[in-house]
């Protein structure tokens, strides 16, 4: 069984990531199309592991096998190498066999991606059967996480509303700007300019996970869920097991137990009843993306403003 998981980046992929690293029957595989740089534990940190060394190791075992010229750093597809290639449908041929190679490595294979959400239809390709498991946050978390930085290291420059509401700039965490540029570029969002920063987010959330949403269900079905990262924070149990009934897989107590001692139930979400919220909201036409993804609460507790 194929397992993918895909969510915009500062969704929260990581820690389902080491739910499964924790699990051990399956092989893992993080973030296949990035630069692959050693970094400890992923985007948690909560591992003392070099995801990426899987990732460099089947990188050179794909291109020998296939006896391929082409340079590795082609499979670093996306920013912020190129952000635009985020966008596009399709994917060059040797990176689709990238993709089957590591999948055909093991009888069960998990695979976590930020980059794939234009890219639904390549992993329906690649393995019609594959379980799609999309991991989606409160836009006002993944906004305010971007904008703080990994471990809030940039929360300095936002030290009340104003700063946080109406900054803006060509600030680029995690390639926002670019990303936001590149939307703003195209006809749906041509109409949403002089965007603040936290908008930019809301409108890569926006796209990223009703693109991700939409043909994930289309194509895969019944194998496609939506999972809330606050679920998994604040009903860490009830979440975990969900996912695993999923699976039809026999759930370890090492699972539960990793997940009892490190996840950790936190919104971080900056001034969340804050009335930018709801006019940005409304700007970038946001209430039938929160309808269709399962956030009926943001819904009720902005409109009751």
């Amino acid at each position: 069984m194929n397992i993918f998981i895909q969510g915009m980046r500062r969704s929260g992929t990581t820690v389902f990531f080491d739910l499964f690293w924790e699990d051990g029957r399956f092989d893992c595989y993080y973030e296949p199309f990035a630069a692959a740089k050693t970094t400890s534990g992923g985007g948690s940190g909560a591992h003392s592991v070099d995801f990426f060394e899987k990732v460099r190791s089947i990188r050179e075992g794909f291109i020998a096998n296939f006896d391929l010229k082409i340079d590795p750093g082609l499979l670093n597809y996306g920013a912020p190498r190129a952000a635009a290639l985020e966008f596009e449908a399709d994917l060059p041929d040797y990176a689709k066999e990238y993709i089957r190679f590591i999948i055909s490595q093991a009888a069960d294979t998990l695979v976590k991606f930020t980059r794939m959400h234009s890219k639904v239809k390549i992993l329906h390709e690649v393995d019609p059967t594959a379980k799609l498991i999309h991991v989606v946050r409160d836009p006002r978390a993944v906004t305010t996480s971007y904008l703080f930085g990994k471990n809030q290291r940039n929360r300095h420059k936002f030290p009340n509303e104003e700063a946080f509401f109406g900054r803006a700039s060509t600030r680029s965490s995690w390639s926002s700007y670019a990303f936001s540029e590149y939307l703003l570029d195209t006809p749906e969002y041509s109409g949403v300019k002089g965007c603040k920063d936290f908008e930019r987010i809301l409108i890569i959330w926006k796209y990223k996970v009703m693109q991700t949403h939409l043909e994930g269900a289309r194509l895969f079905g019944k194998n496609y869920s939506i999972i809330h990262h606050e679920d998994l924070l604040f009903e860490s149990e009830k979440t975990i097991r969900k996912l695993y009934s999923l699976f039809s897989k026999n759930l370890p107590q090492a699972v539960l137990d990793w997940g009892a001692k490190n996840i950790r139930p936190q919104m971080n979400c900056y001034s969340p009843t804050n009335k930018n919220w709801r006019k940005a909201f409304d700007k970038i036409d946001l209430w039938e993306s929160l309808e269709l993804t399962g956030y009926k609460d943001v819904i009720h507790q902005l409109s009751a403003m």
